[in-house]
């Protein structure tokens, strides 16, 4: 795997949820097992997800074992842009990279929101997969902090 390979990969990452593609991007996480879950801190949650089920309903909602899930594709999002604090950084001989910056979501009416991230990656079957995910929101300090 080389730093190539996950900027690609976030490349399709941001262009399946311009498309609000759930199945394709769904396909660029690593379930992994119960000993060896996925671990993904989604940007509008406060729920860590481990599984595909609870990451779909992150997604797309209507899950009502997550009630507070509208859908992350369903905010229309139109461009998604990466910004590496340092570039993904190899880890394990090139096994692995770990990546953390943050991206701008923007809307169709041109509003932006500002999330930070860590992507953990690695390669699968020939497929660079996303084994940990954190994203939040930009902190904003208080006019007078």
């Amino acid at each position: 795997m080389t730093k190539a390979d996950v900027v690609a990969a976030q490349g399709t990452w941001a262009k399946y949820v311009v498309a609000r593609d759930v199945e394709a991007l769904l396909k660029l996480y690593d379930f992994g097992s119960p000993e060896k879950p996925l671990l993904f801190k989604p940007t509008l949650a406060n729920v860590i997800r481990h599984d595909e089920e609870a990451a779909r309903s992150y997604f797309v909602g209507g899950n009502i074992g997550y009630p507070h899930d509208d859908g992350f594709l369903n905010c229309g999002w139109k461009k998604v842009t990466f910004c590496s604090a340092v570039g993904p950084i190899s880890e394990n001989g090139g096994l692995s990279f770990r990546d953390m910056g943050n991206y701008t979501f923007a809307d169709g009416n041109g509003n932006e929101t500002h999330a930070d991230y860590t992507f953990m990656y690695h390669k699968l079957n020939g497929v660079v997969l996303i084994a940990l995910q954190h994203s939040s929101l930009v902190w904003e300090p208080r006019d007078g902090d």
